[in-house]
């Protein structure tokens, strides 16, 4: 086997015909960004490290091994390895391994005579860097030496075997995940709408504020003495603790990639407009927001533990939590379930097992099943990669309703079903992103509308009545609407879990109703329309103590005020259909207040007849600033078209096989084949544009190295040595004029060569110069 440099890469390429170019640009259409203008630029490109890393990433587990033996063969000089011949040939259609005949060199390497399979004359040439990459991935990912071992791909186990589950079961496992996300989704807006989430001076939210956050609130604040027999929080932990405390986390990160919260100018994150919409939504509909903001999040996994001595959590809503491929990870995971439930047949097959300890970071068991293991098999190199990440995905599934102990539950189906009958998210393909830009709404907007409809008609019908006991308590008779779980939650303190919930009354709670602006005999009114029994002796004259003792300063919001005298008056304009709009309101015998502003209120009074007299201030008064910017991110049928994180800089742009437009192949095949090769000043240049892929191997062979580096001025100088370390963004040289050591900034160099392709170069141009 021989390794093949730049210039012997050329040729072979200059060898192939269009089609075989066209099926070396669809396997691998990173090679079409930007279009490449000569051979000479697309050999440079097959060639890199970067390019090579992500085809090897889209190998199956039978391939990638194959390349693993042909690689070792390149390197140890042995004999060759005996791979299948399907194998071979698409590792060959890639560019990748080249069949190539024995006699390679001389009249038949000129001839470019290419053999499709390999013989006994016959003998595989590969890139230079691809035995060093598949090295340097192998030591770097040694769990990727189990996926390769494996010979078939997993299968699910059946429902109706002794660890499958019945369909009832998965159903009502995911429909409790997720009415307890919708509680704590409503519980999380209502704290932040009393105290926004203050950020760091760095970013994020802290761990301290998240302690706050969830003081502030019973439902999960450290249990007190008379709550000892309530159960664990629904957030996986027990209530107050570390872990618990820091998976609220997950729903802050949650809410801002819906849109329900944002940061404001006072650095600190608080609900949107769309939160006021959300609150009074349908649940399916609620649900299907946070489904839809789950899915374009281009975060990393967003559930967090509590400190740990062996590990650093980073802050919530941190930039630094962004990863540009999260969006595909979700959208793999998803879609092999899919795949492993329809080879089933079976909506209860068990595809995984989940295992994450509540106080110890979680185990090479985390994540084991069926499910981990077909990712393994369909996509090794990327499953050894993000191992220490699915597990959390895996868990963010089950929050949201679409896993359920261990299966792809009916809302989760839903979700994938309607996505494929869309044409966005097969269920065949292990990992098939949408054939338009990451990080848009649509693809998933058939999908999400089918999830809706599922969650609809299978969720309880949410209800308006109370059960009101003697105990100063009161039981809903199901799924309350949001309108009538508003008010309860206003004078009333939430207990227990579930959806069904149970509201205590005391002292503290109804004092809070009257600051929100609820009086005595509201309270009483609206429990005794609302209650299927009479309100209890005990709750009355609590609600009269708490109106008594109650001391405080009413205060609300007008935006214009009329004094009225003559009281027929006032009844004309509260009954006036034009002025109906503008919220009226009598609060003294002769003024009167409205929502309107007064230029409007003076409009809309002239239009209905009436004459007005506007008020001259003659003290102004400081100007009231704006309100914060609120955040529009919503449709109508309550999926996001972006995710409120786009603006981010992290993303993950290449396309993958099946994307690229067959047009567009083919006409840049044929353009390739008329251009050729370039001039050789051009060859040098576009050989220098690997910058990472040359420092790489140079690092690993200990080989020196020209780079051209640009000051922070505009000008360029360059240096040559032998690179001792490359990490954060930098390289360390060791000079050779000054046998010193030089840092330089990877984004400062414009070029690099290995200084034996550089001095090379410069021959070949000084022996054309005098031959000129």
């Amino acid at each position: 086997m021989s390794l093949l440099s730049l210039e012997a890469l050329l040729e072979r390429l200059e060898t192939w015909d269009q089609d075989r170019l066209a099926a070396l640009l669809r396997l691998r259409p990173d090679l079409l960004q930007p279009s490449p203008g000569d051979l000479t630029t697309l050999s440079v490109r097959a060639g890199s490290e970067s390019s090579i890393r992500q085809h090897l990433q889209r190998l199956d587990a039978p391939t990638l091994r194959a390349a693993t033996e042909l690689s070792r063969a390149a390197t140890q000089s042995g004999p060759e390895a005996e791979v299948d011949p399907a194998e071979r040939a698409a590792l060959d259609a890639a560019g990748l391994f080249f069949d190539e005949p024995a006699a390679s060199e001389g009249a038949g390497e000129s001839a470019g005579h290419s053999v499709p399979h390999a013989s006994e004359s016959a003998e595989v040439a590969t890139p230079a860097r691809v035995p060093h990459i598949i090295d340097s991935l192998l030591a770097h990912l040694p769990q990727l030496t189990d996926s390769l071992v494996a010979q078939s791909p997993a299968a699910p186990t059946p429902a109706g075997s002794s660890t499958g589950v019945s369909a009832a079961v998965l159903e009502n496992a995911s429909l409790a995940a997720i009415s307890e996300l919708l509680d704590d989704v409503a519980e999380l807006l209502s704290l932040l709408a009393d105290s926004p989430a203050a950020t760091l001076r760095t970013g994020g939210v802290g761990m301290r504020e998240l302690r706050r956050i969830a003081a502030a609130s019973a439902r999960w604040g450290a249990p007190s003495s008379g709550q000892r027999g309530r159960p664990s929080s629904s957030l996986g932990a027990g209530a107050g603790s570390d872990a618990g405390v820091g998976e609220i986390g997950w729903l802050l990160e949650l809410l801002a990639a819906s849109g329900l919260i944002e940061l404001t100018d006072a650095q600190a994150w608080s609900p949107t407009r769309l939160a006021e919409q959300f609150s009074a939504a349908a649940r399916h509909h609620q649900h299907q927001l946070l489904v839809s903001g789950w899915l374009l999040a281009p975060r990393a996994p967003m559930l967090l533990r509590g400190p740990h001595p062996t590990s650093r959590i980073a802050p919530t809503l941190g930039l630094d939590r962004q990863r540009g491929d999260a969006e595909r990870l979700r959208r793999t995971l998803l879609s092999t379930a899919g795949t492993l439930s329809a080879e089933a047949a079976d909506p209860g097959a068990v595809l995984y097992a989940l295992n994450l300890p509540e106080d110890d970071l979680p185990g090479p068991d985390a994540l084991s099943g069926a499910l981990p293991q077909r990712l393994q098999w369909e996509r090794p190199l990327m499953s050894a990669r993000v191992a220490h990440l699915m597990p959390w995905l895996v868990r963010e599934a089950e929050r949201l309703g679409l896993f359920a102990v261990g299966a792809l539950s009916l809302a989760g189906a839903a979700l994938l079903k309607g996505a494929a009958a869309d044409g966005s998210a097969e269920g065949a393909a292990p990992e098939a992103p949408a054939p338009r830009p990451p990080m848009t709404g649509s693809d998933w907007r058939a999908g999400l509308s089918s999830l809706a409809e599922q969650l609809a008609s299978a969720m309880p019908a949410q209800v308006d009545t109370i059960l009101l006991q003697s105990d100063l308590t009161a039981i809903a008779t199901g799924a309350l609407s949001p309108a009538s779980a508003a008010a309860l939650a206003d004078f009333g303190e939430r207990e227990g879990h579930g959806s069904v919930p149970t509201f205590r009354f005391s002292p503290d709670s109804l004092h809070r109703g009257l600051g929100r602006g609820w009086t005595e005999a509201e309270i009483l009114d609206w429990l005794q329309t609302h209650s299927l029994t009479d309100v209890p002796a005990p709750l009355r004259t609590q609600i009269q103590d708490a109106a008594r003792t109650w001391r405080g300063v009413l205060i609300g919001e007008a935006g214009a005020w009329l004094r009225v005298s003559d009281p027929a008056q006032r009844e004309a304009l509260l009954e006036d259909p034009v002025l109906r709009d503008l919220g009226l309101r009598v609060i003294s015998e002769d003024t009167m207040i409205c929502r309107a502003s007064p230029a409007a209120l003076h409009k809309a009074l002239q239009e209905a007849g009436f004459n007005t007299a506007r008020e001259t201030p003659t003290d102004p008064g400081p100007t009231r600033g704006g309100s914060p910017a609120a955040s529009a991110q919503h449709t109508a049928s309550w999926s996001l078209e972006a995710s409120p994180w786009e603006h981010s800089p992290v993303h993950s742009s290449s396309a993958e096989p099946g994307q690229v437009d067959e047009s567009l192949v083919h006409s840049t095949a044929a353009a390739l084949l008329k251009a050729g090769r370039a001039a050789p000043s051009s060859s040098a240049s576009a050989a220098a544009q690997d910058v990472i892929g040359v420092l790489r191997s140079a690092l690993a062979a200990r080989r020196e190295v020209r780079l051209t580096r640009v000051s922070p001025q505009g000008s360029t100088h360059r240096l040559t040595g032998v690179p001792t370390g490359m990490n954060a963004g930098r390289v360390r040289i060791r000079v050779r004029e000054d046998d010193g050591e030089a840092t330089v900034m990877l984004h400062r160099i414009a070029a690099v060569e290995e200084t034996s392709a550089a001095t090379a170069a410069e021959h070949r141009s000084t022996s054309e110069e005098s031959n000129g």
